[in-house]
């Protein structure tokens, strides 16, 4: 018996250890953010949705809400099974071709190109220096260059000749030249060239040079700093090339690429034989491109390209290899983009899982609570006739003002003024910049400058008036050139923007509606723990950056 009622008081001792445990675990040990119909959100779920669904400088959320909102949508928009729709599979696809495009770029051919710093100073000091400081003296007539020659010994004997020749055209200074800048004809001639020699006469593009080196400068850190960039573009530019080149290559082998050029030659302007349309010109895998469709696109090509003016039979053919290596390129960097699913593994798979929830939402939206919106001219009347004050532009008046803070000067001027002077002859001297007329709301005037231009006629100088603009006393006279009136704006005119605005007031309180009933029927928990320790970490952040 003691055996017996010893056991039940260790099971029962265990059942209560084992009860107390799993209650502290769900109060101290809970990890999950907000758990909605049974499923558990993280911190690091909103967080996800948080990089992705913020806008700039946009402080962090008081409270979870706007994360439960958008996951009820998302979950809405899925139950309706709105992911179903072409549009949203079209919207999805491409994104995520354009996105995969750009990641199949940065593996294939962005990431394999060297940029390192010695990487460009190995070709600035290839093709970059040594820097030449030339002048020439030029002429088509060998003759004309023979006699020059004989006459050019010195740096002296060239300077002389080529003040001359500038007067007519037949000099120049090159200034500073680089390997790179120099024809290539000319590069080594003249790369080998002392500082103050005479180099020539050399002959390029049926014109005979005779050059004068003046100075000769090897590579150096600054000038390097000067055209790092530039070089840093060429290298890039040129390797990009060469491994598109490459990849495509690849890709035309791993799937099959068939170009059918007898059906393409056949292939002009004009009408196909019927027996032509249908013909394969261009086969990628399962994708087939017809004769029919392949003139569609030259013709678009012809029009945009040469204005719909005659082509040649060189243009054409030239157009035509154009289009099918386009369409090629297209095609295989489309496919294996998609084949390479960067949806699944990061840096794209956040994103994407994201961009999948968040369409759903603008497809609930558009599909489900935009078609409700109901905005009636009638409605718009109603608004505009309780609104009208703000459809009215206000009372303007054109004024020109000089003002000081000396009330001596400002006594002196008006007087001036009174007595027959220019107004603005008289501004021009008393403030730096002058007087100007300019156009202001007269409800936007101080209330002294109000009161006393709402006395004013057009042409009219008011007396000296008095303010105080801070710690300052001003003193100033105006005068009133033109006056507005108030203009109410005719319901016509504004009716489409009031229309539009209570359209977007409608969609926002249905959308709360939808929101609440949404919330209504569900099972939401907020683990208040979790959301404080994640609201300071987002404050934390958001301070750093601010």
């Amino acid at each position: 018996m003691r055996n017996i009622i010893r056991k039940s008081f260790f099971v029962l001792l265990l059942l209560s250890i084992f009860f107390h445990l799993r209650v502290a675990k769900a109060f101290f040990w809970d990890s999950y953010l907000v758990k909605i119909n049974g499923h558990e959100y993280s911190k690091e779920d909103y967080l996800k949705w948080w990089q992705y669904w913020k806008e700039p400088k946009m402080n962090p959320p008081k409270s979870p809400d706007s994360f439960i909102n958008w996951v009820l949508l998302s979950n809405e928009g899925k139950r309706l099974a709105l992911d179903e729709d072409a549009s949203y599979k079209h919207k999805l696809r491409v994104f995520l071709e354009v996105r995969s495009l750009l990641l199949l770029k940065n593996e294939e051919v962005d990431s394999k190109i060297d940029l390192s710093r010695e990487r460009l100073w190995k070709e600035y000091v290839k093709n970059y220096v040594p820097r030449l400081r030339i002048k020439a003296i030029f002429t088509k007539d060998q003759n004309e260059m023979n006699e020059w020659k004989k006459k050019v010994h010195t740096e002296q004997d060239f300077e002389k000749l080529y003040e001359k020749l500038q007067k007519v055209g037949k000099a120049k200074d090159f200034g500073w030249e680089r390997p790179i800048t120099i024809p290539k004809e000319l590069r080594q001639t003249v790369l080998k060239a002392n500082p103050n020699s005479i180099v020539g006469p050399l002959y390029y593009h049926k014109t005979y040079f005779l050059l004068y080196v003046k100075e000769k400068v090897g590579p150096d850190k600054e000038d390097f700093k000067r055209v790092e960039r530039e070089i840093a573009y060429k290298i890039h530019k040129k390797e990009e090339a060469l491994l598109t080149a490459e990849l495509l290559k690849r890709l035309k082998k791993k799937y099959n690429v068939k170009v059918y050029w007898d059906v393409i030659n056949k292939i002009d302007l004009k009408p196909l034989p019927k027996d032509l349309g249908d013909k394969v010109v261009l086969q990628i895998q399962g994708d087939k491109l017809t004769a029919k469709q392949f003139q569609e696109n030259l013709k678009r090509e012809v029009k945009l390209r040469l204005h719909g003016r005659k082509v040649t039979p060189k243009e054409l053919d030239k157009l035509k290899h154009f289009l099918i290596n386009t369409y090629i390129a297209q095609t295989l960097t489309a496919m294996e983009a998609m084949n390479r699913h960067y949806e699944n593994k990061p840096p794209l798979k956040d994103l994407f899982s994201f961009y999948k929830k968040q369409m759903l939402v603008n497809e609930l939206k558009q599909k489900i609570i935009w078609p409700q919106v109901k905005v009636t001219e009638k409605e718009a009347k109603a608004f505009y006739e309780k609104h009208k004050e703000a459809y009215t532009s206000p009372e303007m008046v054109e004024i020109a003002v000089i003002k000081s803070k000396d009330p001596k000067l400002i006594r002196e001027v008006y007087k001036r003024i009174k007595s027959g002077e220019s107004f603005f002859d008289v501004g021009k001297e008393v403030q730096f910049h002058g007087v100007r007329p300019e156009r202001f709301p007269l409800n936007r005037l101080v209330p002294e400058m109000r009161k006393a231009v709402s006395k004013l006629k057009p042409g009219d100088i008011s007396p000296i008036i008095h303010f105080k603009s801070g710690q300052d006393n001003w003193y100033c006279i105006v005068y009133l050139i033109r006056q507005y009136p108030k203009r109410v704006h005719s319901f016509e005119m504004v009716k489409d923007h009031i229309i539009k605005m209570l359209k977007q007031q409608k969609f926002q309180e249905l959308q709360q509606k939808y929101i609440e009933k949404l919330r209504a029927r569900s099972d939401i928990k907020v683990n208040n723990r979790v959301w404080k320790e994640l609201r300071r970490q987002l404050e934390a952040a958001n301070g750093s950056h601010s």
